[in-house]
């Protein structure tokens, strides 16, 4: 579910830890998205509500590699894209408008406070991971995806794998945004992103009420 930015208070039940992804999964709190995909192929695994041989497959070592770069690397090329200008970063929380557990005070002060601080932010984060030009630096590492996949469906041949999933839950996060529309513009991800967009199927994503 969508957690409010200011209060936080959709993730209560993590008493140390305060940032997304974060998912409760029985009495465990389990925290980065590779790691919670990882705990809930581990249930299907358990329950053998899948064959092993598939599982084994989805998180082959190549793949369990791209799924950390995408983490390490991709990721952290989002924020400094999507908070360019106040213009793009109050695009970028435009998204609260939608949420329906969010109040009205909520969405107001989420897409101004919040565009202000993260556009403000965005200079320390290009130093700090050194960015000197973020549009580039998202295209070349779509580029290098993109080469890696070559010509085959998905990286791993016919089935998308847990590299796929989490190169394209980065690029989804940002989808109707002007980075996103920039990136499927400039690079040749766009055939590769509409296979696992079709393969995964449309988000089961849920509102607190």
């Amino acid at each position: 579910m969508d957690v409010n930015p200011l209060t936080k208070a959709e993730i209560k039940f993590s008493a140390d830890y305060h940032k997304v992804p974060i998912a409760r999964i029985g009495d465990e709190v389990v925290i980065d998205s590779s790691i919670i995909v990882g705990k809930i192929m581990d249930l299907l695994r358990a329950a053998h509500v899948a064959p092993a041989k598939e599982l084994d497959a989805f998180f082959a070592p190549e793949a369990t590699r791209w799924a950390e770069w995408a983490d390490m690397e991709l990721a952290v090329l989002l924020f400094p894209n999507i908070t360019r200008t106040f213009g793009e970063s109050y695009q970028a929380f435009s998204y609260v408008k939608n949420v329906p557990h969010f109040s009205m005070l909520d969405k107001l002060t989420n897409q101004w406070i919040g565009a202000t601080a993260m556009w403000a932010a965005q200079g320390k984060i290009k130093k700090k991971y050194n960015i000197t030009d973020e549009r580039a630096a998202l295209f070349a590492a779509l580029e290098t995806w993109s080469s890696e996949v070559g010509n085959k469906p998905f990286l791993s041949g016919s089935t998308p794998n847990v590299g796929d999933l989490c190169v394209y839950a980065c690029i989804r996060a940002i989808e109707g945004l002007d980075a996103h529309k920039d990136l499927l513009a400039n690079t040749g991800i766009g055939p590769w992103y509409t296979r696992v967009e079709h393969a995964i199927g449309a988000s089961s994503c849920v509102h607190a009420e």
